[in-house]
């Protein structure tokens, strides 16, 4: 699905333009929406499937922003009702499906891979605003999310920790309702077999951090901790509280109480005894770890 070129621009070439590829390559986003190019949702990072070829894109978010709207006849741009259950606008993951297998063909096709936003919302498969991905030798595509840290358990950043407000009956633009959904986290979907399509959570991040970059090395999963307790305190012991608004699976409000620490520690586990208990101390850092299996010659997954 392609936009259509204004009418003084149809049927013309890029170079009638530009004079140079790289002219087109530094102006790229100007020159796709010249020749009526599809306007995208926010797009994160692509993979190509080792097997089928088939391009995969991580969109974190379908709302609209500043640079342009995303075309509403393949991204979900809002959450369009009030039900509370109707589908969310979290991003997703999208592939392009080439009509040509030699990757010559000059047509293709959009596909919904999996929409992000709450498991118990419409088409929501349990995730949002997903960022990096990667594959590993078995075709399984891993992804990380990078949801806002503002949004993160549903508090603000900062000493206060204040509350985000969730409500499920709202529509429009719900940015907010990434606070559902905790710290940042590490999954992976099967795109093959009796699994195929099913959202695995594998790892969650530590307290207001991003997980970026996974890569495998042989048998190694190698993953970055990005800013952890990013724009909040260094963890002195004191933790937020709070009851949260939720959908279960079957589209149903039910409300959670939730505690976290209001900063983080890690990757520290240097400890402090205070008044006999234990607490962790430390200034948070970002870092590369490296998880395998225990078994060195069994597969990953």
């Amino acid at each position: 699905m392609v936009a259509k070129a204004l009418p003084d621009y149809q049927n013309k070439k890029l170079s009638d333009f530009y004079s140079s590829q790289g002219a087109v390559l530094s102006d790229a986003f100007l020159a796709a929406n010249l020749v009526g190019g599809t306007p995208t949702a926010r797009p994160e990072d692509i993979e190509v499937h080792p097997t089928t070829k088939e391009v995969f894109i991580a969109y974190t978010d379908g709302a609209p922003g500043n640079d342009g709207y995303p075309d509403s006849r393949i991204f979900q741009v809002a959450k369009l009702s009030t039900d509370a259950n109707a589908t969310q606008q979290s991003g997703g993951l999208y592939k392009i499906i080439e009509d040509s297998a030699d990757a010559t063909g000059l047509t293709f096709r959009w596909q919904r891979f999996a929409q992000g936003g709450e498991a118990g919302s419409v088409n929501g498969a349990g995730f949002a605003n997903v960022d990096n991905l990667v594959f590993d030798n078995q075709g399984n595509i891993w992804g990380v999310t990078d949801m806002s840290t503002d949004t993160h358990n549903g508090f603000d950043v900062g000493a206060e920790g204040k509350q985000t407000k969730i409500d499920h009956t709202v529509s429009g633009n719900v940015s907010d309702f990434t606070g559902v959904f905790g710290n940042n986290w590490l999954f992976f979907i099967s795109t093959s077999g009796a699994n195929a399509g099913q959202v695995i959570p594998f790892a969650h991040g530590p307290v207001r951090c991003e997980m970026t970059g996974p890569t495998f090395v042989g048998n190694t999963l190698i993953i970055s901790v990005q800013h952890p307790g990013e724009d909040c305190p260094i963890n002195d012991g004191t933790m937020l509280s709070r009851n949260i608004e939720l959908l279960d699976l079957n589209g149903t409000t039910f409300n959670q109480t939730r505690s976290l620490p209001r900063g983080s520690s890690w990757p520290s586990n240097i400890s402090k005894t205070d008044g006999g208990k234990e607490q962790a101390t430390g200034v948070p850092r970002p870092s590369v770890i490296g998880i395998r299996p225990k078994n060195s010659r069994s597969k990953f997954i």
